[in-house]
C-alpha cells in the first residue's frame, strides 16, 4: 500500500521534478507558520546565508522550500502528528540526509527552570504515527541519533542552560491532568511536548540520523500553564532560548 510507494510515485503524485531531492528537514512545534517562517528567514539572514524559498502548494503548503545554490531544505510547522509524520515521510523517501525538530515543551522536571534547554535521549511514544513505524519497538521508546544530538550539544552556547534526558510526545495537550504530570515526572521524563517521538520513530525507520532541541514553556510539574502570570513574564527568556534553538538548529541542518 502507501508505504511501498516509491521516490518516483509520490514525485508524480504531487507534481515534482523526477530530480527532486532533499537535503535535510527542520521542523517547528508550533501553530502559527507564518510567524515560525519569519524567524527562520531572520535566523538564516543572521547566519549571513544567502538562500530563496517559497511556500509549496496544495498538500504541502505547509512546507517552507528554501533552496541554497543546488540544494533543497524542507522547513515544517507543525502542531501534533498526522500531517507532520506524512511530511517527515515525504522528506526521508525524497533524500533527507538528516532530520532536526526544535519547540517547546511541558517542564516535568523539579529541577529543570522555566526556558531551559533540552536535548532528548529518547522520546517515550505510544501513538499509532510512532507505533507503525518502528513495530519492533515494545517499550515505546523512539530515540535519536547520538552523533547528531552530540553536533546540536556543541553548538550551544556556554550561556544557556542545558540538560539532556528522556521526553515524552503525547497528542492530546488539553487531556493533561495533575495526576498525569506527577505520574510523567515520578517516571522520570524532563519534558512533554507533541512531535518529536514522531520524527525519531519515522527517521529511524528510514535510517536518517535525527534530534531534536527543545525550550521549557509551560512548566507544569511547578504549577505553571500557558497563559498565567509567570508565564507572560517569562516571554522574553522564552524567546532567546527559542532563538538559539534555532539557531543551532539552522547552522548543524546546513553543516557538510
Amino acid at each position: 500500500m502507501y508505504k511501498e510507494l516509491n521516490s518516483y510515485s509520490f514525485k508524480k503524485q504531487l507534481d515534482l521534478p523526477e530530480n527532486y531531492e532533499v537535503t535535510a528537514l527542520l521542523s517547528f512545534g508550533h501553530y502559527n507558520t507564518e510567524r515560525s517562517v519569519k524567524i527562520l528567514k531572520d535566523t538564516l539572514s543572521n547566519l549571513g546565508i544567502n538562500y530563496e524559498s517559497k511556500m509549496l502548494a496544495g498538500f504541502m503548503s505547509n512546507i517552507l522550500e528554501i533552496r541554497i545554490n543546488t540544494k533543497i531544505y524542507w522547513f515544517v510547522v507543525a502542531y501534533g502528528g498526522s500531517a507532520f509524520s506524512e511530511y517527515v515521510h515525504l522528506a526521508c523517501v525524497f533524500g533527507s540526509q538528516k532530520n532536526i525538530h526544535i519547540g517547546s515543551c511541558g517542564g516535568l522536571n523539579e529541577t529543570i527552570s522555566s526556558a531551559s534547554l533540552i536535548i532528548p535521549t529518547y522520546s517515550y511514544g505510544d501513538e499509532s504515527t510512532t507505533r507503525m513505524y518502528e513495530r519492533n519497538i515494545i517499550d515505546n521508546k523512539h530515540y535519536p541519533d547520538g552523533k547528531l544530538s552530540t553536533s546540536l550539544k556543541q553548538k550551544i552556547n556556554k550561556s544557556f542552560s542545558l540538560y539532556e534526558g528522556p521526553i515524552i510526545t503525547i497528542q492530546a495537550m488539553l487531556a493533561e491532568t495533575q495526576e498525569d504530570v506527577q505520574k510523567w515526572s515520578k517516571d522520570g521524563y524532563y519534558g512533554i511536548e507533541m512531535e518529536t517521538a514522531i520524527l525519531f520513530a519515522i527517521s529511524n525507520h528510514f535510517k536518517v540520523p535525527s534530534s531534536a532541541l527543545l525550550w521549557v514553556s509551560d512548566n507544569l510539574i511547578k504549577g505553571q500553564v500557558v497563559g498565567d502570570a509567570q508565564h507572560i513574564n517569562e516571554r522574553e527568556l522564552r524567546d532567546k532560548n527559542k532563538n538559539e534553538a534555532f539557531r543551532v538548529a539552522a547552522s548543524e541542518l546546513l553543516e557538510e
